[in-house]
């Protein structure tokens, strides 16, 4: 199943996706710098996890580096972390921590295990902006693509 996308209200983007692996392996690719930092963000970016503490007001403080060198920094608070099911966040940068607020929520599902990534911007504008000048629903659905990807490559399947 490939990922799709749609708007949510008149601030949200939903994206979701069948990837086929256990939920277990799903979740840990998604908690695990050593994993998120192979997979996480559109095509063409790498990241460098900088600091990671998985628990509710701790912080993942990472860099992507996009296709053309530029280096975005990037922070995301944890605000919920529920094993197995569900991760919600502040997601910005060094300098604005809550640009935006997401979750991640994982169900099992025939073949697989559903994920939901759920974005949900200041206002419409700041959506709108983010899907055109950002590409952020076509981004969420490279980012997911790239984690089935991933974890349909990792031994413990």
């Amino acid at each position: 199943m490939e990922a799709t996308s749609k708007l949510v209200g008149d601030r949200g983007i939903e994206i979701t996706r069948v990837v086929k692996a256990p939920r277990a392996l799903v979740w840990m690719a998604c908690t695990e710098p050593k994993h998120i930092d192979q997979w996480w963000g559109p095509n063409g970016f790498a990241n460098k996890t900088i600091a990671h503490d998985l628990r509710v007001g701790g912080v993942w403080k990472y860099t992507m580096t996009g296709p053309d060198g530029k280096v975005w920094p990037n922070l995301i608070t944890y605000t919920e972390v529920t094993p197995m099911d569900r991760l919600a966040y502040d997601h910005g940068d060094w300098e604005n921590p809550k640009m935006f607020t997401g979750s991640l929520s994982f169900t099992d599902v025939e073949g697989g295990t559903l994920v939901t990534l759920h974005n949900v911007f200041q206002s419409k504008d700041v959506r709108d902006q983010a899907i055109e000048n950002y590409g952020a629903a076509e981004g969420g659905k490279q980012t997911l693509t790239r984690l089935s990807e991933y974890v349909q490559k990792q031994p413990t399947r």
